[in-house]
């Protein structure tokens, strides 16, 4: 019990309809006057092939011959100097496929010839399309009477926009299929034998015609086997809303070679037609794990040890995505049971089980030199997706990564008999290597927002760590050394965002649907600031909480803000090397001054366990994990909002959160960073942008999560909506709080897993924002408070599927109002794609709301708002 816990925040029974807010007024390119006659010249000859073409005899015969032309089942890209509403559902009437829309990079140029008006306000989008011959004739009969300059028929204006707007008309091609990172990828795996085998991933076009991809696949097959290779996995998962189709292909590295080389050959594997990406195999790990001198602690002691003992009747609510842990560890016992849906236990020795140990420890009892309390009303149940080794964990080379994770999450959730039917978060403390965010979203990301929204489990993802070496320039170790702490902090600071381009997110942290947990750099226990071997060095003050130096950083897919938020992770302390008059930092092992405390092999075949020390990203996801269970418990239990109710694991999933982003706050070190952003020139929108990439929404607070502040009252609530619709919660206003002037601040956080789209630009389906209106208002942007936003902004807020507003007084106005006063908080839904969301889509979400005054105010807000809630039930 709690002397304030959550309570629950009331809604009105009925929904109602959303408020929609005036369009922005900005500018947006427009065909010009007689522009039809100059794109008829500019893509006269790409459809004078077509005509020719269609004169014949076998026109699919002819277009195919053609390797550079439009034919029937090639991909077809049409790039647009704008987004084209409703092209998708035109294109689909006239029997052409919408496979992908992209919105292009800043780098991308748009032809100097193009006839339109406000070309500097231009967005370019990439359509990449599917036409049959039938769709290719009306494509024809569509360009020829805009070519004449008439009128299209009704209905069919996108198409006129599009050929207004039309920047290119090509077929996908090798570049596209091959892109230059993945190339460079590949090459950096190429061993120098030629004969050594090289895997590779070829993704087929997700059309949702199985025939289509049933033919393409055997086409890849054929070509792969004619350059001397075979295919040794494949993955199928064909849904109404998802679609993902590939082959794990093994070549000769002399074949990779040559494709390298040469992308474009006729005969090539780059210029095959079903192929949408050729990529690097999707090699999943853990962060390597290395020795470091003098890492030995408290786990050398076995009377040093708290063992544990979880009740094995307790749920499993949390699915641990890693390698084989330590189920028998003392350190664990019956808190984590392992089901080996992969049959990878055999693969990983037991001395060899750290990363997967080391989280379930993390997760049931936290860093073992704080407390180590296990975990309130849960178990752990681990399904191997890794194969440990000496140094780390790495995903089976014989099998395509999404496959695997797909399938543990079929066993875990779905059917008549789940493996995990209570767990309603996923920890998944591992990245892709090399998968650094580049701006497309990987397969994995998209496989876990898809399963996040069809099944309602949250997954707990950590950013990623960065094991490249951060550089500094224009200074040597021994001066870095002899710098003051504060002037190491700042270089170290400045030298992350000069290399944000080379520490970005880790796949799939970059999901839109999943919580991304960067890590800071601090403890969990209070260590003081400890004895650093020779060679380590701190980078930063004891009392600081800055995001750690290898910590991967955002933004995430749709510059939505990534991570969401930061945990603990271990005090990241660095070892320096002076190189070409620059200093590389690369961190340093967790050590006892700086380190969390887990469960680890033994180092011998002794029985008893042992423990080590951990850092890192993986870390900060664990103990993320480890509070949402604490706050789920919180919620359900003596005097929570929702005491003694089992709720169903989407609404514990969303609960948990909003309470997470909810309960997040901005460190000092964050405050400090975004000022001297603001004095260095930067507007507020860009110096909130630099915070938010590397601390989210702030750091995980699991007090905040589980009770309401000091001074102040969270109310929670779920409820569900459609497009265009909304519901009204009723937040209670105290009524101490009118007519004085006293600090107070409001907070409040929406989360939802959207529905996605990947044949869209606009991905995420579903987007959501809350307002303070009541039936028939405006928008009262003070929120009956007298309140103004604070960082993020709005825009920043607006474009995950976490929304979380904060609001604070402003100092000279008073709020007036009665005591039966509410805050008609109007949680409201629209259409972020364009057209993607259906009006029939039930969209769930969770809402989390705070309000709280200065430490030294007298009033007791909580109780106020306790008995107006009270008030309410006996009505």
């Amino acid at each position: 019990m709690t002397e304030r816990p959550i309570l629950p925040l009331p809604i009105r029974e009925r929904p109602t309809q959303r408020i929609k807010g005036s369009p922005p007024k900005m500018p947006r390119p427009r065909g010009a006057a007689g522009g039809h006659t100059v794109q008829a010249e500019r893509f006269g000859r790409e459809f004078s092939r077509l005509d020719q073409a269609f004169q014949g005899e076998d026109a699919a015969v002819s277009l195919r011959a053609d390797p550079a032309g439009i034919a029937p089942e090639r991909a077809m890209v049409f790039v647009s100097a704008v987004p084209i509403a409703n092209l998708i559902r035109v294109a689909r009437d006239a029997g052409i496929e919408v496979l992908t829309e992209v919105d292009l990079e800043d780098d991308y140029a748009l032809p100097g010839r193009m006839p339109i008006d406000g070309i500097e306000f231009a967005n370019p989008t990439l359509y990449a399309t599917m036409p049959t011959e039938g769709s290719l004739q009306t494509l024809r009969r569509l360009w020829r009477t805009y070519r004449r300059g008439e009128d299209l028929p009704d209905g069919q204006t996108p198409w006129r926009n599009l050929f207004d707007l039309l920047a290119e008309l090509r077929p996908w091609g090798p570049a596209d299929r091959l892109t230059l990172e993945a190339r460079e990828i590949i090459r950096d795996r190429l061993p120098f034998d030629d004969e050594v085998a090289v895997n590779l991933e070829l993704e087929i076009w997700p059309t949702r015609s199985d025939e289509r991809r049933n033919q393409w696949r055997r086409e890849a097959q054929a070509r792969v086997e004619a350059f001397g290779g075979n295919i040794i996995a494949r993955s199928i998962i064909s849904e109404i809303d998802f679609v993902y189709d590939a082959l794990l292909a093994s070549m000769p590295a002399g074949a990779v070679r040559e494709m390298l080389n040469n992308p474009a050959a006729p005969e090539g594997l780059a210029t095959l037609d079903g192929l949408q990406f050729i990529l690097p195999q999707t090699i999943a790990q853990t962060i390597p794990v290395e020795d470091e001198a003098g890492d030995a602690g408290p786990g050398d002691d076995p009377a040093s040890r708290r063992d544990a003992q979880f009740d094995p009747e307790l749920p499993a609510r949390a699915l641990l995505l890693d390698g084989t842990p330590i189920a028998a560890h003392p350190d664990l016992n019956d808190g984590v049971y392992i089901e080996d849906v992969h049959d990878l236990v055999r693969l990983s020795q037991v001395r060899q089980r750290r990363h997967a140990t080391s989280m379930s420890s993390l997760i049931l009892r936290g860093d073992l030199n704080a407390d180590g309390v296990p975990v309130s009303d849960s178990r752990l149940i681990s399904i191997p997706v890794l194969v440990d080794n000496d140094n780390t964990a790495v995903s089976p080379e014989s099998r395509l990564f999404v496959d695997v994770i797909h399938t543990a999450l079929v066993a875990a959730l779905e059917g008549q008999n789940p493996i995990a039917p209570d767990a309603f978060v996923v920890n998944l403390s591992i990245g892709v290597m090399n998968g650094h965010f580049t701006g497309r979203l990987s397969a994995l990301a998209r496989l876990l927002d898809w399963w996040a929204y069809r099944a309602g489990v949250l997954f707990v993802v950590s950013a990623g760590n960065v094991g490249d070496a951060l550089t500094v320039s224009g200074i040597n170790a021994t001066a870095f050394e002899d710098a003051a702490i504060e002037a190491r902090q700042a270089m170290v600071d400045e030298a992350r965002r000069a290399q944000r381009h080379r520490r970005t997110l880790l796949s799939p942290a970059e999901a839109m649907n999943v919580l991304t947990v960067g890590a800071a750099s601090t403890s969990s226990a209070a260590k003081g600031s400890g004895i650093l071997p020779a060679g380590v060095l701190a980078v930063h003050d004891a009392a600081s909480v800055v995001p750690a130096v290898s910590s991967a950083a955002g933004p995430g897919a749709y510059r939505a803000i990534k991570p969401d938020v930061i945990a603990v992770g271990g005090r990241h302390d660095v070892r320096a090397s002076s190189i070409s008059g620059n200093l590389n930092l690369r961190v340093a092992n967790a050590l006892p001054a700086s380190g969390l405390l887990v469960a680890a092999p033994p180092h011998s075949s002794a029985v008893s366990g042992r423990r080590a020390w951990a850092c890192g990203t993986s870390c900060a996801a664990a103990l993320t994990t480890r509070s949402i269970l604490q706050a789920a418990a919180a919620l359900t239990g003596p005097d929570g909002a929702y005491e003694g109710q089992e709720l169903p694991r989407r609404d514990m999933a969303l609960l948990t959160r909003t309470l997470t982003v909810h309960g997040a706050r901005w460190p000092e070190s964050a405050a400090d960073l975004r000022s001297s952003q603001m004095a260095s020139g930067k507007n507020h929108e860009h110096a909130g942008a630099e915070v938010l990439s590397g601390y989210g929404y702030g750091l995980v607070n699991e007090d905040l999560m589980s009770e309401g502040p000091p001074k102040g009252a969270t109310l929670v609530g779920l409820g569900t909506v459609r497009k265009d619709g909304a519901r009204v919660f009723e937040m209670p206003l105290p009524q101490s709080l009118s007519n004085d002037r006293v600090h107070r601040s409001l907070l409040v956080t929406l989360a939802w897993f959207s529905p996605i789209d990947v044949a869209r630009a606009r991905y995420r389906l579903a987007r959501l924002e809350a307002v303070a209106a009541d039936e028939g208002d405006e928008p009262d942007n003070e929120w009956r408070l007298k309140m103004k936003g604070d960082v993020p902004t709005s825009n920043a807020i607006a474009k995950g599927t976490v929304w979380s507003r904060r609001l604070s007084h402003a100092r000279v106005l008073t709020p007036s109002f009665g005591g039966d006063a509410i805050i008609p908080i109007r949680v409201q839904c629209s259409d972020s794609s364009g057209g993607g969301l259906s009006p029939d889509e039930d969209i769930r979400f969770a809402i989390a709301v705070t309000l709280q005054l200065a430490i030294d105010t007298r009033y007791d807000i909580h109780t106020e708002i306790e008995n107006r809630l009270r008030i309410r039930q006996t009505q």
